[in-house]
């Protein structure tokens, strides 16, 4: 399930509870951080309550009651005065990333090369500084949908250094590529079954939900011409995938049976290649296969 998937689903709770004939205006939708319940938080009984007339806390406990009847939705918390935090089951964000994985890129070219292969080295390009001493690039859109970063600072993107904002995203990526690769060669499935996801912990999902939310971000970002918020989500999203890596088993040790868990965590794994590959792509950096 996507946040849009989400979305449709919470406008058919507010429209079969409350009196509002449309979607509230000003409702919030972002992923729960580890102050709020679920995976995503909702404001949308706030603005439905106000819109409607009703108490937020009884509008929040309707709108809950009809989002927890949907087949893909684990769980809804009523907090504070109307907040929601919704947790989503893991076949659900299982198959979000799936999809996401499949859809094709409108208007992507080939990776840039260097003989049979990705270059592991950086190309030219311009990133955005995060440190808010330069002034945000340009971003242009070509008739194929593809955005490009016009350079802040070429040469940076040369250097493997960290004050390379891309540096940690391309090493990332390459290290998504060298665990997928290690997978395939050990025997791991392309598919988990579908029992697999129900096997996924807390980080597992969290994860999931990460990657799903993510690419919501870069559509944001290229529409406002302002990839900051890209580069800083992409970064987020690298991180606790390395975090993520370190502490679970995603390729079995010659000791361990392969399971349908790791086949399922095989798929965050491409999960956040896929989106890697494509944050990259926009900020006008390659996603190497090694480094």
């Amino acid at each position: 399930m996507t946040p849009e998937q989400l979305r449709t689903v919470l406008a058919e709770a507010v429209a079969q509870t409350t009196r509002c004939a449309q979607q509230p205006e000003g409702a919030v939708l972002r992923r729960a951080d580890a102050r709020t319940p679920g995976h995503w938080h909702s404001t949308i009984a706030l603005r439905a309550a106000a819109q409607s007339g009703g108490d937020p806390r009884e509008v929040a406990d309707r709108i809950a009651e009809a989002v927890r009847t949907h087949p893909d939705i684990a769980a809804v918390t009523v907090t504070g005065p109307g907040f929601l935090g919704i947790e989503v089951r893991a076949a659900a964000l299982i198959a979000a990333v799936t999809a996401l994985i499949a859809e094709p890129e409108p208007g992507s070219g080939p990776e840039p090369s260097s003989g049979p292969g990705r270059s592991a080295a950086p190309e030219p390009g311009g990133v955005p500084e995060l440190n808010g001493a330069e002034s945000v690039p340009a971003v242009r859109t070509s008739n194929e949908g593809a955005s490009t970063v016009w350079g802040v600072d070429a040469q940076l993107v040369r250097r493997a250094v960290d004050a390379n904002p891309a540096y940690l995203l391309m090493r990332t990526h390459a290290h998504t590529r060298r665990l997928h690769r290690r997978a395939v060669a050990a025997g791991l499935p392309a598919a988990a079954p579908d029992a697999a996801a129900e096997q996924l912990d807390a980080v597992d999902r969290s994860l999931l939900v990460h990657i799903i939310d993510t690419p919501a971000t870069a559509d944001r970002a290229v529409t406002a011409g302002d990839l900051r918020p890209l580069v800083l989500a992409l970064d987020e999203l690298s991180r606790a995938y390395l975090a993520w890596t370190g502490d679970h088993e995603i390729v079995p040790t010659i000791d361990h049976d392969i399971t349908g868990l790791h086949a399922a965590r095989l798929r965050l794994v491409d999960g956040v290649t896929t989106v890697l590959a494509r944050g990259l792509r926009l900020l006008g950096a390659p996603a190497p296969e090694r480094m």
